[in-house]
């Protein structure tokens, strides 16, 4: 690992967050430590991408992301310095077009989609809700966690889903939240799991991206404040609430 990409990731207790999100931001923490992991954040694109490369055994491609769109992701990270499980997010301006719109037109992937398409790349958007889905987007994606580490009572892939989207939003704060979703994965992501969401129940999202081929895609949608009562009351029930006192600074 470059020592620049390692700087590049700090300690997910450190990131700055607003006071409705600080318990939860602790409670995520000290169940990531009493599993021997360190939950961290990353603007280092390129370090997932290496990330995602090294793992293509167990990860879908990354989808591609326009180099102009901010971006972040959180991994969770062993004593030996192995990320064990990653998921991400990007920024996407849908003030002059919807989420949907941009799905279309590609910019939600390319800052040039003209040259996309000429590589055979196109995109097809028949979710009513992704049209509606306009002003500050965030776009997650790339969930994955390593094999050695799935199963069990681990839940890595929610855990790892929590820490991205309250990095989310106390980085950005967007309007909506939104992911394509994996037919093979979309039963993953039910309301008891993450909270209240929108979920499309057909695939209405048609990618195809080169080197990939047709993808057939599920939009799922959050409203911030959904999110946020996800997180609040994953930090205060039960077997949680007494965890957020654990972290040193935490109150």
């Amino acid at each position: 690992m470059f020592p620049a990409r390692l700087a590049a990731r700090v300690p997910f207790e450190a990131m700055p967050v607003p006071s409705a999100l600080a318990a939860p931001r602790a409670a995520l923490s000290v169940l990531a430590h009493m599993q021997g992991l360190t939950p961290f954040l990353s603007t280092d694109w390129a370090d997932l991408e290496d990330l995602n490369a090294r793992h293509r055994d167990s990860w879908f491609e990354l989808l591609p992301r326009p180099a102009s769109a901010p971006c972040l992701w959180v991994g969770l990270e062993n004593s030996a310095g192995d990320v064990v499980a990653a998921q991400a997010a990007i920024l996407l301006d849908c003030t002059g077009k919807s989420y949907g719109a941009r799905l279309e037109a590609m910019t939600a992937f390319y800052d040039d989609p003209s040259r996309a398409e000429a590589s055979g790349a196109w995109c097809f958007s028949a979710s009513p809700e992704a049209r509606e889905a306009c002003g500050k987007v965030a776009m997650m994606s790339s969930g994955w966690v390593h094999p050695d580490w799935r199963g069990g009572h681990r839940d890595l892939f929610h855990l790892s889903g929590r820490l991205n989207r309250l990095a989310v939003l106390a980085r950005w704060a967007p309007d909506w939240l939104v992911a394509l979703v994996d037919p093979n994965v979309s039963r993953l992501w039910t309301e008891k799991a993450v909270g209240q969401r929108h979920m499309d129940r057909h695939s209405t999202i048609l990618f195809h991206q080169p080197g990939e081929g047709r993808l057939k895609l599920h939009l799922m949608r959050f409203r911030p404040d959904d999110v946020t009562a996800d997180l609040q009351r994953r930090a205060f029930s039960p077997q949680t609430a007494p965890l957020a006192g654990c972290l040193p600074g935490t109150r």
